[in-house]
């Protein structure tokens, strides 16, 4: 038996595997969405946190380490673009459409049209760009400071809210204010939760805000606004609040067994892999076809689930694995 080291923060191991878990639920019912079910709408708003999270756990990871620009992106570049490109082309071989050359042409600089949910590993290599270079305001910075630059952040992801009640055009999802920090928001929304002690009293209160913003977003939506943006600030406040909870829950759990942390490591990998699972391998199934929509799409995401995870353990043990699932 492995004997874990007592010093891991095991929150974020178990935070990256929620996410992850999120993710594939999110996009369970793709295949079925003609149908209709009250859980395809709470799926969508309850598991749109998942890339958010994914977002604040790198933040809370990379934040801090005080290496070089060129060494921080010698070290982690690597470890997001080879398995990106491979995967890409997989994706593209797997699902030729016209156009499919180009495609691969463009892999290293754009997302393929073959498998739309890897924008967020582009997104997540813009971001690391930036964490050299913020990271020595950060180390400086008071916390008063950085709660400033959330504030703004968040205030910003209401403007579409606001627009409609104010009628501002200006202010729409597509102004420059509504991107202020974008999904970089969410590294230091990682690296401030990670970092601070939060009270119970304080997480509800963010809860019951997302809340409410959960249901002003649902009445907008048949008003052109953008309710299901990773960058709304109901997502954002669940986001917070999943990622509060888990660290308050477990920053001082230290299993006997290393398999949260195998786990997590292959978050990443059944991240690339779990839309051919879903899309490909498992729409092909005739019997998951056939059972009523709720149980179907909680049966999709259980067998990715396993399926995914398995794979990702297996290559693991594969070496030079790290250029295909990270």
């Amino acid at each position: 038996m492995t004997i874990t080291n007592t010093n891991r923060d095991n929150s974020l191991d178990i935070l990256r595997i929620v996410a992850c878990m999120m993710v594939i639920m999110m996009h369970s019912p793709v295949p079925l969405a003609e149908g209709k079910s009250p859980l395809l709408g709470a799926i969508s708003y309850l598991m749109a946190p998942c890339n958010g999270l994914f977002f604040m756990a790198s933040g809370a990871l990379l934040f801090g380490r005080g290496l070089p620009f060129s060494q921080f992106l010698k070290k982690r570049l690597g470890r997001i673009v080879w398995p990106v490109c491979a995967w890409s082309v997989v994706y593209i071989l797997i699902n030729k459409k016209i156009g499919w050359v180009e495609q691969l042409l463009w892999v290293p600089f754009y997302r393929t049209d073959a498998c739309g949910y890897l924008w967020f590993m582009y997104a997540l290599l813009g971001c690391y760009f930036l964490v050299p270079i913020v990271e020595p305001w950060l180390m400086k910075s008071s916390r008063r400071e950085q709660k400033m630059v959330l504030g703004v952040w968040l205030l910003a992801s209401l403007l579409p809210i606001i627009t409609i009640y104010l009628n501002i055009p200006a202010f729409d999802e597509h102004s420059a204010w509504y991107y202020f920090g974008g999904f970089f928001g969410y590294f230091l929304l990682g690296w401030y939760t990670n970092q601070n002690h939060f009270t119970w009293t304080q997480i509800a209160t963010a809860f019951v805000c997302s809340v409410l913003l959960m249901v002003v977003s649902y009445k907008q939506s048949g008003l052109g606004v953008n309710v299901n943006c990773y960058l709304h600030p109901y997502v954002i406040l669940l986001s917070f609040v999943v990622f509060a909870s888990i660290k308050k829950l477990f920053a001082q759990y230290h299993p006997k067994s290393n398999v949260l942390v195998s786990l997590s490591s292959c978050t990443f990998g059944v991240y690339l892999i779990h839309s051919l699972l879903l899309n490909t391998f498992l729409k092909q199934q005739d019997i998951l076809n056939e059972l009523p929509i709720e149980l179907g799409i909680l049966s999709r995401w259980g067998l990715t689930v396993l399926i995914g995870f398995s794979i990702m353990l297996l290559l693991r043990k594969i070496p030079g694995h790290k250029y295909l699932i990270g």
